[in-house]
């Protein structure tokens, strides 16, 4: 495990966003203060542990763990940004905002990932309750065109929308047409000339 400058460690705990350093052996060997508060774990709980095994939900486990690997041997490029989710102590899933960096030693050979990133879990269900609401409002504001298509002319400015309605209906079947919208009909039809 790599020892850090504690001056280093220390101004890296103030930052608001979670760091860890992950070992070509899948360990942590690094995690900051914030880092530890998004797991809910003592530092000396995740040093040394299995970053996949310990930190990551199950179902993406081995597909990260292939991709870590090819990134160890150089076999692919690492992405500078991802989001990724990772699992606290309470067995909560947490999304993250990861920026991610190689680090080399002097011959070039990877030592470790960097990552930082930022807890974007609440960002993310305000998206999707965003999204929802608009998609609401757009079946919303489409239900009420539909609505308004099959509304009688004559009906449109009644205070009582349903008794009008009734009464169009009832002309209709007893006289077959509606005086008060041929009515209107013609009056707009005046209008136009």
């Amino acid at each position: 495990m790599a020892t850090y400058n504690t001056e280093i460690s220390q101004f890296l705990d103030y930052l608001g966003v979670i760091i860890v350093v992950i070992d070509p052996d899948q360990k942590v060997s690094y995690i900051n203060k914030k880092g530890c508060e998004i797991l809910g774990y003592e530092k000396e709980d995740i040093l040394g542990k299995n970053w996949f095994d310990n930190f990551l939900p199950e179902k993406i486990r081995e597909d990260l763990k292939t991709v870590f690997g090819k990134l160890i041997v150089q076999e692919i490029e690492l992405a500078e940004y991802f989001d990724n989710v990772v699992l606290g102590k309470d067995g909560q899933e947490k999304i993250i905002g990861w920026h991610n960096l190689v680090l080399k030693n002097d011959a070039g050979t990877i030592v470790g990932i960097l990552s930082w990133g930022e807890d974007i879990t609440q960002r993310r269900r305000d998206d999707e309750k965003r999204e929802t609401h608009v998609q609401e409002l757009e079946d919303r504001v489409t239900e009420l065109k539909s609505v308004k298509m099959n509304i009688p002319i004559c009906s449109l400015e009644k205070k009582d929308l349903a008794e009008a309605m009734r009464k169009h209906y009832r002309l209709i079947s007893i006289e077959g047409k509606c005086s008060e919208c041929l009515h209107v009909l013609k009056m707009v039809s005046q209008i136009k000339k």
